[in-house]
């Protein structure tokens, strides 16, 4: 029998996941796993919401570091952001960046040119992001 190698190294770069990825299909690991408890809200009341419609889990390496509710408005081509809650972990100025970098693409994905924040739980990250985007 072989032993398998796992000291697996991870990029570190930061991916917008769908609510169907199939990471996020099975909550039960994603709590167990990541300590990151997920539900989408878009089947939860309104009055009952606590991230959004259609909140977008937004992945670090390892660490799920935010959840994104946004959506396209494509008369307009803008991506209204209605709300970024960042997890209660520390991000480093790479990180941010590297969130920045995956939310330029999530715009272009979207055929968006521009983007607007509405609302986040960390003003601090949001300010540095949102001067990516001036």
């Amino acid at each position: 029998m072989q032993n398998q190698r796992l000291d697996v190294e991870l990029s570190g770069d930061v991916f917008i996941l769908s609510p169907f990825d199939v990471l996020n299909v099975f909550r039960h690991r994603l709590r167990d796993f990541f300590g990151f408890d997920y539900q989408i809200e878009c089947f939860v009341p309104a009055p009952k919401r606590l991230y959004g419609y259609f909140s977008l889990p937004i992945l670090a390496g390892e660490t799920f570091i935010a959840r994104m509710d946004a959506k396209a408005d494509r008369k307009h081509k803008v991506l209204i952001v209605h709300n970024i809650h960042f997890e209660d972990v520390e991000l480093s100025e790479e990180v941010i960046e590297k969130f920045s970098t995956a939310l330029k693409a999530f715009v272009a994905f979207n055929k968006c040119h521009d983007i607007r924040f509405d609302k986040s739980n960390h003003p601090v990250y949001m300010k540095i992001i949102a001067k990516d985007f001036s």
